[in-house]
């Protein structure tokens, strides 16, 4: 099984927008194989919950997303998604800043400004289209993977330079955040 590379912020292919796949495109072998080896690099890796395809060096407009719990989300439903040609077609809501990092981007977190709730439009790997609202920690990496399709990294949407955090911070600030919860 072949295991992909990220390409880390300041490699250009992060700031161009991806190619959308025809439907020839979507159901053939190279496709059907890349997907594959996304996902399995999704999973192996350990690379974060969701992955563009620029963020391995493919200028094409597919994202795999695979939610599950993890020590600083530990109340996420399990969420396995391929998602193709995607477009939100509408934002609900308020937009406030979320906790959000990238695995191009390394160690870094900040408060990127996201939409509550999206609705989204995509094909699927059998180039079947579907439309869905999505909202919480679905909707926040929708609109994160989304942008990596636009050229658009996450740091762009951060508007408080003062909540950029390390990893390390990061996790002592979501284990204080799930102490305050429980109490």
């Amino acid at each position: 099984m072949k295991l992909y590379t990220r390409t880390q912020f300041g490699n250009p292919i992060l700031r161009k927008p991806a190619r959308i796949l025809s439907e020839k495109e979507i159901l053939s072998t190279n496709i059907r194989a890349f997907i594959k080896y996304m996902t399995y690099t999704l999973e192996k890796r350990k690379y974060g919950i969701g992955l563009a395809a620029p963020q391995v060096g493919e200028g094409i407009a597919l994202i795999i997303i695979g939610l599950k719990p993890t020590p600083t989300r530990p109340n996420i439903e399990k969420l396995s998604m391929i998602v193709i040609n995607p477009k939100i077609t509408k934002l609900y809501g308020k937009p406030t800043g979320m906790w959000e990092a990238c695995i191009s981007g390394s160690e870094l977190y900040g408060k990127a400004v996201r939409y509550p709730k999206v609705r989204l439009s995509w094909l699927d790997n059998k180039a079947q289209k579907h439309e869905k609202d999505f909202e919480g920690l679905v909707a926040q990496v929708i609109q994160h993977e989304v942008d990596h399709l636009n050229g658009i990294l996450f740091v762009d949407r951060v508007k408080d330079t003062k909540t950029y955090v390390t990893f390390s911070e990061y996790k002592k600030l979501r284990k204080a955040e799930i102490k305050k919860l429980k109490t």
